[in-house]
């Protein structure tokens, strides 16, 4: 992986007025200039003269995980509450058929939205800068949501579509701009561990999410459950102003002329397809294994519910410690991957050598149906997704094909999230109903071991 011209000596005003790279020139190949990882780039300052983390990361890895946590959390909590509510007023055949056409709708307009907002992002000229408009919006857009879901009917599945459409649109919003923050702010020495502070931070906040809904089914009951909603949107909206007030973007309004006509033929003026083998080699690796994981994360509450057989509290209770495992698993995996990954270069090994814990954990599960052995699989998946996330953000920096598309081609690539969700709310369902859960554990395991072998091509990333 080659490195991208030095620019240290540029001052922030001077940064500024730098405009985007020119086309390659007449010597340079398309596939070299794609290789070129910007991120590496030495300057303090980007070229809109925001400041960069070079040398270390300082406060930016700790904000990088308490802003993921402050989302992860609700997040989580919003997905078992609306599951937990449909069992309780619906029987099983309809409350399973409920949950995968929330998720699926849900993770579709989460898609949509990924990769609108990044598109939007790269091209936004305000006071406030370019990610920082989308952050704030998407907190207030999730916050929407979730009072929309606090009072819709349970028994009318479309009314609770609509509402966590929306949050799912408010959460694709902020994640859009907020992800391109790293290759915006991040040297490519500290992606990995700035990586290790945000898969932590997921992982953490899914676990703190799962305690914190047995908290509000013991507060509120199963009968008014919804109203655990209200309690859920006040930490983003404080983390989303924190970000604004830390990480202040550059004034763009008196240069969005200038940049507008300097790019008006160029590439950032219309939407593009990335046509980078490497991009796609790692949309397509890591949407393979994300599926196999929310196969099984998607369908948790049947699994608790009708798999291991048990009441509402206690799935909650047996979510919640599965939680903490899963918090004290991931920690441990993330933070050590991110280290590890930085310090020797490489990425695909250590994926490889990661989703293989997934696969055993899923293998585990295909052959008993015991709560230990849940509990097992929680542990094996969270030691392999902590791990997984702090190298893949890497990763996926690092086959980013160009500057000008960050935010937008990092939203393309979040959608092996989102997407994978539409596809897992709805197969999930299936594979349960026509083949039984020990399949549906089956193939998530297949899946992940097909990611991995995607990967292998990448050549720009060892």
């Amino acid at each position: 992986m080659s490195t991208s011209h030095k620019s240290s000596e540029l001052k922030p005003a001077e940064a500024i007025q730098t405009l985007p790279s020119e086309a390659p020139g007449a010597g340079e190949s398309p596939i070299e200039v794609a290789a070129s990882n910007f991120s590496a780039d030495d300057s303090p300052f980007n070229e809109f003269g925001e400041r960069r983390f070079v040398t270390r990361l300082s406060w930016f890895g700790p904000l990088n995980l308490v802003a993921v946590l402050a989302f992860t959390i609700p997040t989580a909590a919003t997905a078992a509450l609306f599951s937990f509510m449909y069992t309780v007023v619906l029987p099983e055949s309809q409350a399973n058929t409920a949950i995968g056409i929330t998720n699926v709708f849900g993770a579709f307009v989460g898609a949509i939205f990924a990769v609108l907002i990044g598109f939007l992002s790269d091209r936004t000229h305000t006071r406030m800068g370019r990610r920082n408009p989308w952050i704030l919006s998407g907190a207030a857009i999730c916050t929407l949501g979730l009072v929309g879901l606090a009072f819709a009917d349970y028994t009318a599945i479309w009314s609770v579509v609509l509402f966590f459409c929306i949050f799912q649109a408010g959460l694709n919003t902020f994640y859009a701009a907020y992800t391109a923050l790293l290759p915006d702010r991040v040297h490519s020495s500290l992606l990995g561990r700035a990586s290790a502070y945000s898969g932590f931070g997921s992982l953490a906040g899914t676990a703190l999410g799962s305690i914190l809904t047995q908290v509000l089914v013991s507060v509120f009951g199963s009968a008014n459950l919804k109203e655990g909603f209200l309690t859920l949107p006040w930490l983003m909206i404080v983390i989303a102003i924190v970000i604004v007030i830390v990480l202040p973007g550059a004034d763009l309004r008196a240069k969005q002329n200038d940049r507008d006509g300097a790019l008006a033929s160029g590439a950032k003026s219309q939407f593009r397809i990335p046509k980078d083998r490497d991009f796609w080699l790692a949309y397509f690796g890591r949407f393979a294994i994300v599926l196999g994981v929310m196969l099984i994360l998607q369908t948790a509450t049947q699994i608790l519910r009708y798999h291991l057989g048990l009441s509402v509290a206690g799935a909650a209770s047996v979510g919640a410690v599965a939680g903490l495992l899963m918090a004290g698993a991931g920690a441990v995996s993330s933070l050590f991957a991110g280290f590890i990954s930085d310090k020797i270069g490489k990425r695909k090994p250590l994926i490889a050598f990661t989703v293989a814990f997934f696969i055993l954990g899923a293998a585990l599960l295909a052959f008993s149906n015991s709560v230990t052995v849940y509990y097992l699989y929680t542990i094996c998946a969270a030691l392999s997704y902590g791990s997984f996330q702090a190298i893949d953000q890497a990763l996926m920096v690092e086959v980013l094909p160009d500057k000008e598309h960050v935010a937008q081609d990092m939203g393309m690539l979040g959608t092996t999230n989102t997407l994978t969700g539409v596809i897992a709310g709805g197969l999930g369902a299936l594979l349960i109903g026509v083949l039984g859960y020990e399949m549906l554990f089956v193939i998530s395991g297949v899946l992940a071991f097909i990611g991995i072998l995607i990967f292998i091509p990448i050549k720009r990333v060892k």
